[in-house]
């Protein structure tokens, strides 16, 4: 039936290659399962590369993703030093490997089919290979669907490939139109068939492909397809659809107990197709719909077959899909518990948690030296992947199996990092207790690296909860005990912990000092997550004191350390910290967006989801939307639980602005109150805003505590003098929320004027009656109506640029429309899903909605 309603997706991919040059180019192409993906990048690759090199490589519907499968596919087409780093198990290896086959003197087309099914090594690829373009001279070209849900891991992945080499297609359903040019003079009436199939090319295709009724769904559709198969042609097709990928005909008939021509038959129905000699559905969905299909003993039945046909060679994540699906506990407990080691090393993380978790469901018989292993590798990747009540349950059935009087040493240190855990579920009672515990059983036993380990682990959480002194002194201990007994590892850790608690007590030099101390011990040692951990921190401090500036490529270095090495707890922490810097800078949007990143990720711990939610309603709050408040107090349901005064604090405070803002002064006060009984657990920065906030609420400050630069400017109520101090420090919003409570018609119109830039509208609107009242003339009114009217904040070019994004247009079809460059378009949709503080822009219509914004007929409507 050809291509429909594709000319201009293909003719940008035809564009893009040819800007492949001086550098590479990465498109990536989005649609519904069905929408036309493969069938356009089949045309591209067949129409418009003759003669060029293309590498493909895909991924699968499986239990638990092959770990960098795509490339195991690319790297049976090249060999070579790509093959013999993969079959070395060294991710940077592989990852270095392949880009060497994209930097030759010839350009290189590479195809990654459906990334929604990838796993997190082949996703960490793609940001690899994404932040090097520019040193390449290929065109990579990725599809996937766009219809995953909010936990989805490609979700995180995709808001990070970013910037002018990266181009996003998404293929929209067909028009009406397009499906009464298909159906031409046939018996389907398109109206009925568009909108029974919502114009998906592979629902419509396969519709018409019946002579029969019109099937309900496309399921019935498949299967209507395969009645008229021979029985030997059905086996072939259950076959194919349990082994899940391209396979070699001689797998397939030996797993289907069925001879080539019934292969030959099930490409002639167009179930399957025959790719390079190797057979595959025509679509995932059929493959779906006919593995569904099946009886569970059939499917049990032909999972066994695939196993055996494997055999010890197969690839093991394939070998233990098979094994959980055939329900073979014998090999399940085995193959599941290798596969994900295989994984480990890979980088695969999440898949190795699950893994490791069919492993223990069929633990019976196991031998306990295993059992141990797996509970304790499970705990320890259910942790890194940000699962923590999953990685407690397999930390605690382990603690329960270390009853021996010699594992005590083992048993301690266990217990200390499962205390470490209970605290970051917000199970704080259960925390303390499990590692003051462990630390009474390694006292005793003498120094050694597990004590250091504890001890720093404890200095951490009284750290973390402004208990400085007793966190400074316990670091030195672990400090002490790590350098007798030569645990670098634990002398780091300790050593960062010190420096960033001397930072609370007001040495910031000190503290940064050994914290740069830290962290270049930490790279030379190459301890990636103490690296990330240490620079954090560091960036914590610097913005405490003020200096936002350095603080943010410290940040960011920690974010890309924990991307790079799959380290989901401290990426969400560091996105948390470059959220609270980008917000300082006055850099909202991208605030917003690091912080809607964490949300996006699956599991998230109550401690960066709280984070994120926090930052999300501040700045909502200071933009006018009235979501910020229901966002602030999830943030501190989830945060004041914790018992970090650190943490609980700086969401009241945001509160406390929410309300005063909105002119409830009472809710203000009263926020303000309830921080002051934590006013000597504070680190300077949020004893400052403290201050700030108990002048305006005319509430006393503890003579007892201490207040530097600048929170004795704004206990002091000296406006100019304090927004002079943040001006110094690059704090745009800051700056000019002191200059707001000046008496001086300049200060009130300077600082009016720089609220309205930041689109800070009720702070602006407050200064500008302050004006009136001071009998000032001329003062502006703020936004335009239709900026000032739309919840969300959005200009009347944003609004323009949302309602064509929730009619499905491109960004370039958007810039033809709006006549734009492709890159003004781009900034302007980026603010929208900034603004209405989503990911992806299929929730653009969803939000603006929650809003109360319509986006039909271009009508933009405050909410009543």
């Amino acid at each position: 039936m050809g291509l429909l309603e594709r000319a201009a997706p293909l003719a940008e991919l035809v564009g893009c290659l040819g800007q492949v040059g001086g550098a590479g180019r990465l498109v990536l192409v989005s649609g519904e399962a069905g929408a036309g993906k493969t069938a356009l990048v089949d045309a591209f690759c067949r129409e418009h590369l003759d003669g060029s090199r293309v590498l493909f490589g895909r991924c699968d519907d499986l239990f638990a993703a092959r770990p960098l499968g795509p490339l195991l596919d690319i790297a049976r087409q090249t060999g070579g030093p790509l093959a013999d780093a993969l079959g070395s198990g060294d991710q940077g290896a592989a990852f270095e490997a392949f880009l060497a086959e994209l930097s030759g003197p010839d350009p290189v087309v590479v195809v990654l089919e459906d990334l929604q099914w990838a796993d997190e090594a082949t996703l960490d690829l793609v940001r690899f290979v994404a932040r090097r373009l520019d040193t390449v001279r290929s065109l990579v070209v990725a599809t996937h669907r766009d219809d995953f849900g909010v936990d989805h891991p490609l979700r995180h992945t995709y808001g990070s490939l970013v910037g002018p080499l990266v181009t996003r297609l998404h293929l929209a359903p067909l028009s009406l139109d397009a499906v009464r040019r298909l159906v031409g003079d046939g018996p389907h009436d398109p109206v009925a068939l568009h909108a029974r199939t919502g114009g998906n090319p592979f629902f419509v295709t396969e519709v018409l492909s019946q002579s029969g009724a019109l099937p309900d769904t496309v399921r019935a559709a498949v299967l209507a397809r395969t009645a008229p198969l021979s029985g030997s042609a059905r086996d072939a097709l259950d076959a194919a659809a349990v082994l899940g990928r391209q396979v070699t005909p001689e797998l397939l008939c030996q797993v289907g107990d069925c001879e080539a021509p019934a292969i030959d038959e099930c490409v002639a129905a167009g179930l399957l197709v025959d790719d390079g000699g190797r057979q595959t559905f025509r679509h995932d969905l059929a493959r779906e719909a006919v593995e569904q299909a099946m009886t569970p003993l059939r499917r049990r039945q032909l999972h066994s077959r695939a196993l055996e046909a494997l055999g010890d060679d197969g690839d093991l994540v394939q070998r233990a899909h098979h094994a959980i699906g055939a329900g073979d506990r014998a090999a399940i407990p085995v193959l599941a518990a290798m596969a994900a080691d295989r994984c480990v090393t890979l980088g695969a993380h999440s898949q190795a948690a699950t893994l490791y978790g069919c492993a223990l469901e069929h633990r019976d018989g196991m031998p306990p030296e295993e059992l141990r292993r797996l509970l304790d590798a499970r705990a320890h990747e259910c942790e890194r992947v940000e699962r923590p009540e999953e990685a407690l349950a397999a930390a605690q059935e382990l603690s329960t199996l270390l009853t021996d009087p010699k594992e005590a040493a083992t048993l301690a240190e266990h217990e200390g990092w499962m205390g470490c855990l209970y605290l970051s579920a917000g199970r704080l009672d259960e925390g303390w207790a499990t590692l003051r515990r462990a630390l009474r059983r390694l006292e005793p036993l003498g120094d050694s690296v597990a004590l250091a380990r504890t001890l720093g682990r404890l200095a951490g959480n009284h750290m973390v909860i402004g208990d400085w002194a007793s966190a400074v002194d316990i670091a030195d201990r672990a400090l002490d005990v790590a350098e007798r007994v030569g645990a670098e590892a634990e002398a780091i850790y300790a050593l960062g912990i010190k420096g960033s608690s001397l930072g609370g007590t007001g040495a910031i030099d000190d503290g940064l000092a050994l914290m740069a101390s830290a962290l270049e011990r930490a790279k030379a040692a190459e301890l990636p997550g103490d690296v990330s951990l240490i620079a954090s921190n560091m960036s914590n401090a610097l913005y405490v004191s003020g200096d936002y500036r350095s603080a943010l490529p410290v940040i960011d270095d920690a974010v890309a350390v924990a991307e790079a090495h799959e380290l989901r707890v401290r990426r969400s922490c560091g996105l948390c910290e470059r959220a609270e810097v980008l917000t300082g800078l006055g850099r909202w949007d991208e605030a917003m967006a690091d912080a809607t990143t964490v949300l996006a990720q699956p599991d998230v711990a109550p401690i960066n989801e709280g984070a994120a939610r926090h930052h999300l309603g501040r700045l909502r709050a200071r933009r006018g939307d009235p979501a910020a408040r229901d966002a602030l107090l999830q943030a501190l349901a989830l945060l004041e639980p914790i018992g970090q005064a650190q943490l609980s604090v700086p969401v009241r405070l945001s509160l406390a602005e929410a309300a005063w803002l909105t002119g409830d002064d009472d809710e203000m006060a009263a926020q303000v109150d309830a921080c002051l009984p934590d006013v000597h657990r504070l680190d300077p920065g949020v004893a400052a805003s403290l201050a700030l906030w108990v002048r305006r609420a005319g509430t006393s400050w503890p003579a007892e505590v201490h207040l530097p630069p600048p929170g004795d400017l704004a206990l002091a109520g000296d406006a100019t003098a304090l927004a002079a101090w943040w001006d110094e420090r690059g704090c745009p919003y800051s700056a000019a929320d002191a200059l707001g409570d000046s008496d001086d018609e300049d200060d009130l119109r300077a600082a009016h004027e720089r609220l309205l830039a930041l689109g800070a509208r009720p702070r602006a609107q407050m200064v500008a009656r302050r004006l009136r009242d001071l009998g000032a003339r001329e003062v502006p009114r703020g936004p335009r109506p239709s900026t000032r009217a739309n919840a969300a904040g959005l200009t009347a070019r944003e609004t323009e640029v949302a309602q064509l994004l929730t009619a499905g247009l491109t960004n370039a079809a958007i810039a033809d429309e709006l006549v734009l460059s492709t890159k003004t378009v781009d900034h302007h949709v980026s603010s929208v899903l900034a603004k209405l503080g989503v990911s992806t822009r299929r929730d653009v219509a969803r939000a603006a909605a929650e809003r109360g914004v319509d986006l039909q007929d271009g009508v933009v409507a405050a909410p009543t």
